[in-house]
Parts: C-alpha cells; structure tokens; sequence
C-alpha cells in the first residue's frame, strides 16, 4: 500500500521559548521518522492567540507538519505525542484523498474548457476584444 499523507498540527506551550518550540519540533518529527514515516514540510505559525482556554493557556506556539506513511505510524505518532511535555493539543488530518479530489476535479474543469474551445466556444472573459479604430490625422 502506498504511502498516504498527513498534517499533523500541535500547540506548543506558549511558556516555551524559540529554541524549546524548536526542540518540540524536532521530537514530534523524529517519532514520526522512527516509525518509518517521513516529514515533507514543517511550517512555524508562532504564536497565536487560542479560541479557547487550554489549561490556562490563552495562547500557544503552533507548528504544523506534512507527514507521509501509514496509519499505524500514525497511531503511534499520536499516542507518543498525548504523552509529550510541552503540547497542549494536536490534530491530525488524513490530506491525500482531498488532494486527490481537487486535482481531479481541475482536470476535468481543464477538460471541459478545451472541449469548449474546440466547438469553437469561448468564454466571454477571454473573448478578444474589439480593435482600437485609430483615427487619422489629415494634415
């Protein structure tokens, strides 16, 4: 089975300094490396203001990383990170199948347009325009 893509999204501690977050970061990535899995991306959004009360906390340091491997390497991510010092909260999304759906779905938008262009219709934003008349100067 091929390898399915994730974004797993974690709130830091805000009491954490830069190089904690940093740390943190590189921990969550190194459970999801030892598992088989590998990261693709890791995005920093810093701090931000919570919607809710967590703990106390009103804000918290959010990080957010592009995993791709199993479910089960997943699960253990998971259950490895409910566990870590430092997370106020997590989630993780299952992203491929949206992915896969939104590229189907350009191509076939892309599709009907040629079909479109090849009947010879065009679409009324892409219609050239009417030429400039240029009026002549008599000297």
């Amino acid at each position: 089975m091929s390898d399915r893509t994730y974004e797993i999204l974690f709130i830091a501690d805000p009491n954490l300094g830069e190089p904690e977050v940093d740390a943190l970061t590189t921990t969550v990535s190194g459970f999801v490396e030892k598992e088989g899995g590998k990261i693709a991306k890791v995005e920093k959004w810093g701090k931000k203001r919570l919607a809710y009360l967590i703990g106390r906390h009103r804000e918290g340091s959010y990080v957010l990383l592009t995993a791709e491997g199993s479910g089960s390497i997943i699960k253990e991510v998971e259950r490895r990170i409910r566990v870590t010092d430092g997370v106020i909260r997590y989630i993780t999304v299952r992203v491929d199948e949206d992915l896969k759906k939104a590229e189907r779905r350009k191509a076939q938008r892309t599709a009907a347009e040629e079909k479109r262009r090849a009947k010879g219709h065009v679409p009324r934003a892409a219609a050239p325009a009417a030429p400039a008349v240029e009026e002549e100067v008599q000297q």
